[in-house]
Order: structure tokens, then sequence, then C-alpha cells
């Protein structure tokens, strides 16, 4: 077996005056913001707004946010995002029991 990268999800700088605020990240395949993010210093300032809103323009409708992050989930919800279903969970490897198996 082997495993591939592929380039899916492309990443984006966002540009203020010159300045790197953030990035993005997104998949035009699926019309999805995979990942947003805007820098400490710059946040509170709309930017991430303004980033989402005009990739909604854009056609992207989709996206995935961590339910403990409700300043992220305000965002999206104020460019007109809502909460779909809650079918996704983490799971995480207990690397201890999968080494006894080996």
């Amino acid at each position: 077996m082997r495993i591939e990268k592929t380039e899916t999800f492309i990443e984006h700088d966002i540009i203020v005056n010159s300045t790197k605020v953030g990035t993005v990240e997104l998949c035009p395949e699926r019309n999805e913001i995979a990942r947003l993010v805007i820098f400490e210093p710059y946040q509170n300032k709309g930017y991430g707004t303004e980033v989402v809103k005009t990739l909604v323009e854009q056609g992207y409708n989709s996206l995935w946010v961590r339910s403990d992050n409700p300043r992220a989930i305000h965002v999206y919800e104020k460019c007109g995002f809502k909460k779909g279903n809650t079918y996704m969970f983490e799971m995480v490897a207990d690397k201890a029991e999968s080494e006894d198996k080996e």
C-alpha cells in the first residue's frame, strides 16, 4: 500500500495592507473552507468575517468547525452558516494498547 500526497486543499495567505494577517485553506472540489486562521494580533478586527463573506460569494458553502471554538462559530453564523449534523467525534489511539498487539 502507498499513501500519496494530493493537492486537494490549497492554502492561501490573507493579506491586509501588505501584511499577512492569516491563512485560509480551501477545497475547491467540495466548495469547502477547510481551515481559517487569523493571527492573534489581527483577531477581532473583522478580517475573518470579511474572508468568510468573500468565500461565500465565490460559492464556498461548507466547512467544519470545532465545537469548542465559540469565536469561530460566531463568525460563521454571522456569515449565514448554521450547525448541521453532529455525527462526528474525535477518536484517539491508545498507543500502549496498539503496541501490545504487535
